[in-house]
């Protein structure tokens, strides 16, 4: 029996690929590593205290699943803004993959996150 030869699946994914914004506030030549974005030791307390009340996933959960968080999101992207980066309402529990997906996709799609509660500050549209 003759051997088939596979057609390549490889194509181009330069389309699909998203770059930061030149003189963004991630931008490595701006020389931010995390812990100069704020992620550093005090941000770790705050997460691991956060976690410790939060342990679920939110999204996971709308979803009826039970997922253990392991991911504190800035509900709104706080692009530097200290203020908004210390808010605690502004922060969710997500689990990693979550996080990674759902919540990029919202993000990159503008799409606005369904409320859980209807007096959360963060999901109201002004």
């Amino acid at each position: 029996m003759p051997i088939q030869r596979l057609k390549p699946k490889l194509g181009t994914i330069s389309s699909a690929l998203q770059t930061i914004t030149p003189g963004s506030w991630r931008t490595p030549d701006h020389n931010t590593s995390s812990t100069k974005r704020g992620y550093g030791y005090r941000w770790q307390k705050a997460r691991e205290g956060y976690l410790r009340k939060h342990p679920l996933c939110r999204y996971c959960e709308r979803e009826g699943r039970i997922t253990a968080a392991t991911v504190v999101d800035h509900i709104v992207a706080h692009q530097g803004d200290d203020t908004l980066f210390w808010d605690s309402t502004n922060w969710q529990p997500l689990c990693k993959p979550c996080h990674d997906s759902t919540k990029q996709r919202e993000e990159r799609d503008h799409e606005l996150p369904v409320t859980d509660t209807p007096t959360d500050k963060a999901w109201t549209v002004v």
